[in-house]
């Protein structure tokens, strides 16, 4: 199925490239088509009402909001940004297929999925992500300077690796843990590591959740400010 599903998105991409700067109306569609794909709307309401409904007992249930905000700005936000820059909708539209079969296998955990029959698939998916989940570590940490209250350990602790971790999933999520002293668990299980330092709160409340949306709200700014400066360095060449 995944064969013969990413020729296809491939193809399927690929037509919409030309039409990107044919006309006004078929660019502003394009930017329409593009930010269906970066919206993150959907994924704070749904965060903001569970926070809303739980109880303050409910640690598991923040801890994975956290752990889903996280990667939605990671992957849903730099990574398809960084891809669609490297090779528009021929690119993005399969790597978004693909990514979406990997996730729903690995749902929210760090470690990768153990079918066999997706290694091969993981392995392209991770490869795509890694210049985007990089970027993405790097903005988070940078968030840190400038919020109170923060380790700036976040920049050292994307370099400590795990075994039997996805890599684009690690590395923003290592970040933020050390930056806010959080604990997430690897995988599902008593007996499964923990990614954070080692004192790290496991027990997280809504007051984390709100900390980490500060951070990437700073490090989507941070990014906007990169992008700004080297487009006007750009601009500004002979």
């Amino acid at each position: 199925m995944l064969t013969l599903f990413l020729p296809v998105f491939f193809w399927l991409g690929r037509a919409l490239d030309p039409l990107l700067f044919l006309s006004p109306f078929s660019f502003v569609a394009a930017a329409f088509a593009l930010s269906l794909l970066l919206r993150q709307h959907r994924l704070w309401a749904g965060i903001i009402r569970d926070s809303k409904s739980a109880a303050f007992e409910q640690h598991d249930l923040t801890r994975e909001n956290i752990k889903r905000a996280t990667f939605g700005f990671t992957d849903t936000v730099v990574s398809n940004l960084v891809i669609f820059a490297i090779g528009g909708f021929s690119l993005l539209l399969p790597y978004r297929f693909l990514r979406t079969v990997i996730d729903q296998a690995a749902e929210l955990n760090v470690a990768r999925p153990e079918s066999p029959f997706l290694r091969p698939f993981w392995l392209i998916g991770e490869l795509a992500a890694l210049p985007g989940s990089i970027l993405a570590t790097l903005m988070i940490a940078a968030a840190h300077i400038f919020i109170p209250s923060t380790r700036l350990v976040a920049f050292l602790a994307p370099l400590r690796g795990r075994k039997g971790a996805l890599p684009s999933r690690l590395l923003p999520l290592s970040a933020l843990a050390h930056g806010l002293n959080l604990s997430f668990r690897f995988a599902p299980g008593k007996r499964q590591p923990w990614v954070g330092p080692k004192d790290g709160r496991a027990k997280q409340t809504s007051a984390d959740l709100r900390k980490a949306g500060l951070v990437f709200l700073v490090a989507g700014l941070i990014g906007l400010l990169a992008t700004l400066m080297l487009l006007a360095f750009a601009l500004a060449g002979p």
